[in-house]
């Protein structure tokens, strides 16, 4: 379902700033998934000395702000968040816009932002 955050992510960092990713990185365009031991990558603690946590660790963090409290990336979160509109219910939307007028339209433009 929702994908744990590893730490040979590129946005996967240590705040001790002792994490060591050994292995090729490939720089394709979706360097994200598929299983690291697969890909050659192995996240080492120069701190501890041993494979790093990833996520448990109390030094971990994202760079995009994006690791969940139990583990998971936010990331992927987010894309499969998005729900796809039919045509004939954004054509609903831009008649409702066209009727109201001012504040009306601010205050349900704002309404959108918060769903």
């Amino acid at each position: 379902m929702f994908q744990k955050c590893n730490p040979t992510c590129k946005f996967f960092r240590c705040a001790k700033r002792a994490l060591i990713v050994k292995g090729r990185r490939q720089f394709q365009r979706h360097s994200r998934r598929g299983n690291p031991l697969e890909r050659g990558l192995i996240a080492l603690c120069n701190w501890a000395g041993d494979l790093c946590q990833g996520p448990a660790c109390q030094y971990a963090f994202c760079e995009k702000r994006a690791l969940l409290p139990d583990g998971t990336c936010g990331l992927n979160l987010r894309r499969e968040r998005r729900k796809i509109r039919s045509i004939e219910e954004e054509a609903e939307k831009d008649e409702l816009r066209v009727k109201l007028k001012g504040k009306t339209l601010r205050r349900i433009k704002d309404l959108e932002y918060i769903e």
